[in-house]
């Protein structure tokens, strides 16, 4: 009895041993081999970088990532998107992916095509004033300017700015319709911020017109005219004068007219003078049948006539 009470616990642990074995054998082989993991290369933001911005080495930089997690366009290389601009706000951390940046030589809108220290001015244009519809981008064009005149001068027309470059034609800021005209209703141009100051007030005090330049000019301002440069050509032409009827409607000095032509560097010259004439005899003038005088000023391109009536008072023409 003894002897088979001992086998009997004998081939139960034998059993259990076996038992035991093969759990912990099969558990190994239906183990899943470990996974290789593959990493690559990625450049991500080291901080939030905000849109149109200039992407520098620091604000930039490498981590791995597993290969899975890298996106098909993201960049591994910085130097590939250094001096880059964003179109986007990038997150920090973020992959940088090559379209959420500008390609180089890719238009950024009317401000990346301001020079630097340029300012961006738009003009209103019409068919006559854009030259007919033949103003493009990248065209360079001076802009006169026609205003009333003041007092004899008549009206005016100069050349306030010269060699101005013209950034877009309406919201074109390139020429697609292969040099054809096209009229507009606007024109921006780049100016200095001096020459953006002219330029308003310009437009205030008269009417702009372009006139467009060939290529390759050289810098030739116009000197200004006024209107009685022009009517001088004209034959039988003559300056207005004032006579005895008209001089009493003029101010005089009396009246708050100083007497005095506009102050500046001038050059007057009398054009008649009968003025302190006494005398007797048939071709005496008396006192109360002064001529009067009409004092031509020249001052630079521009000139005026004052007449002196009744004692050196003055009246205009």
């Amino acid at each position: 009895m003894k002897g088979g009470k001992l086998m009997l616990v004998f081939a139960i642990a034998c059993g259990l041993i076996a038992a035991v074995s093969v759990y912990i054998y099969l558990g190994k082989s239906m183990a899943p081999a470990p996974a290789i993991t593959t990493t690559v290369t990625v450049v991500a933001a080291k901080s939030a970088i905000p849109p149109r911005t200039k992407i520098t080495q620091d604000l930039i930089y490498v981590k791995e990532v597993p290969e899975e997690a890298a996106h098909p366009n993201v960049v591994r290389d910085m130097a590939d998107i250094l001096g880059l601009i964003t179109k986007y706000e990038i997150l920090e951390g973020e992959q940088i992916l090559m379209d959420r940046l500008y390609g180089e030589g890719e238009r950024i809108g009317l401000v990346a095509s301001v020079p630097r220290d340029m300012r961006a001015v738009t003009v209103p244009v019409d068919e006559v004033v854009g030259v007919a519809g033949f103003v493009k981008p990248g065209d360079k064009v001076d802009i006169i300017v026609t205003a009333s005149g003041v007092g004899e001068t008549g009206d005016v027309a100069f050349t306030v700015l010269e060699d101005i470059e013209v950034l877009a034609v309406a919201q074109e800021t390139e020429d697609k319709s292969q040099g054809k005209a096209k009229v507009s209703t606007s024109v921006t141009m780049a100016v200095s911020p001096s020459d953006a100051e002219s330029l308003a007030l310009a437009e205030k005090i008269g009417k702009l017109r372009l006139a467009l330049r060939p290529m390759f000019a050289t810098a030739t301002k116009g000197q200004g005219i006024v209107e009685h440069d022009i009517l001088r050509g004209v034959k039988g032409w003559s300056p207005p004068k004032s006579g005895a009827s008209t001089a009493s409607a003029r101010p005089s000095t009396s009246s708050g007219y100083s007497g005095e032509p506009p102050s500046g560097p001038a050059v007057a010259t009398p054009r008649t003078s009968s003025a302190g004439s006494k005398g007797s005899g048939p071709g005496a003038v008396s006192e109360k049948e002064k001529v009067p005088s009409i004092v031509e000023v020249i001052r630079g391109t521009q000139t005026t006539f004052v007449t002196l009536v009744e004692d050196g008072e003055v009246a205009k023409p």
